[in-house]
């Protein structure tokens, strides 16, 4: 039996046509809401923290015991870079959380979060190539030299030979620049707390419902059988909701510290400004044809701007891969990148 060319029925259409589906959102009502209050700045170091009286704030002092996000990969060149759940001594990107409110009603909490007043002495930053390389460039990291996470090579056979029997050889670069997912939803999560298992299920907009289980579990110290995470209809992703956030691991944190449920639902500026973003990437290429004008061999150079932090679990590594994976097209001889 084929399935090329044959009609394939649709079972998720018409719940979704008639606009009934089931959205993270859709399931926060009655949940006290999270509002987070974010750096403005790039780079800068935290003075002060200063919180109106007679509101539930969260700060990166009460989150002791919680694990930084800190991804792995398997290879020796790579420096894991932790991440904060909440920026404690320094920021390092616009949008990044400092506190997080917790209020009744997302107006309420919206208001508090205005109200938090932030010092934070600004430094330098460093957002593009040719800052981060030039010498003497301040570091986003201090283990992180030359402001380089990762700097690998992979080569294939014969590429040296290759090039050196090409009748023509084609040089030159090209910047493949920042861009946002922007989903039509948004990200956002419903932690609920069950006090009579101890139990929390958390509901959130994403790709990787296990990703997300057993990260959190591990950050928080918690068992994996007292985590369990839905994935509901979800609007949009394209990669960007199959990062573990630090938002994810603060709402189920609050919901177990203050045995409740709690909700945080992105609006559009926070998705622009602290969601994950992709490309970002200068490349110079090399490409060897013979005189029929086949290539016979490829040799990029990739640089790949991944921003402050890698995202967990598949780290900046993804960048710089999928560039070479795909730079060629269709299966090539030979080929060869760094």
């Amino acid at each position: 039996m084929s399935w090329v060319g044959r009609r394939l029925p649709r079972y998720e259409d018409p719940v979704l046509l008639r606009g009934d589906g089931r959205y993270t959102a859709d399931i926060a009502h009655g949940a006290r809401i999270i509002r987070f209050v974010r750096s403005p700045l790039a780079c800068g170091r935290i003075l002060a923290i200063k919180v109106p009286p007679g509101t539930q704030m969260v700060l990166a002092t009460d989150l002791a015991g919680v694990k930084p996000i800190c991804p792995r990969l398997l290879r020796p060149e790579y420096v894991p870079i932790a991440q904060p759940i909440l920026a404690a001594e320094r920021v390092t990107h616009v949008g990044e959380p400092i506190a997080a409110v917790i209020a009744q009603t997302a107006a309420e909490a919206e208001d508090i979060a205005e109200l938090v007043e932030v010092e934070i002495a600004a430094e330098t930053p460093v957002v593009d190539f040719d800052q981060a390389l030039a010498p003497g460039a301040p570091l986003v990291h201090d283990n992180a030299a030359n402001n380089t996470v990762i700097d690998a090579r992979l080569e294939t056979g014969e590429v040296d030979a290759a090039f050196a029997s090409a009748r023509e050889i084609v040089e030159f670069t090209f910047e493949s620049h920042r861009q946002s997912a922007m989903p039509l939803e948004a990200r956002g999560a419903v932690a609920a707390f069950d006090p009579a298992t101890g139990r929390v299920t958390l509901t959130c907009s994403t790709q990787s419902p296990h990703v997300m289980r057993t990260g959190i579990a591990d950050l928080l110290g918690m068992p994996e059988a007292e985590l369990r995470v839905i994935a509901p209809d979800v609007g949009g992703g394209f990669g960007q909701k199959t990062a573990l956030i630090p938002e994810y691991v603060l709402a189920v944190w609050a919901a177990r510290q203050f045995r409740c449920t709690t909700a945080w639902i992105e609006d559009r500026l926070e998705n622009l400004t602290a969601s994950a973003h992709a490309r970002d990437q200068r490349l110079r290429l090399r490409g060897a044809f013979d005189p029929d004008g086949k290539l016979l061999a490829l040799e990029a150079d990739a640089l790949c701007n991944i921003g402050a932090y890698s995202i967990y679990p598949i780290t900046c590594g993804v960048e710089p891969l999928m560039a070479m994976t795909e730079l060629p097209g269709p299966p090539i001889v030979h080929g060869r990148g760094r």
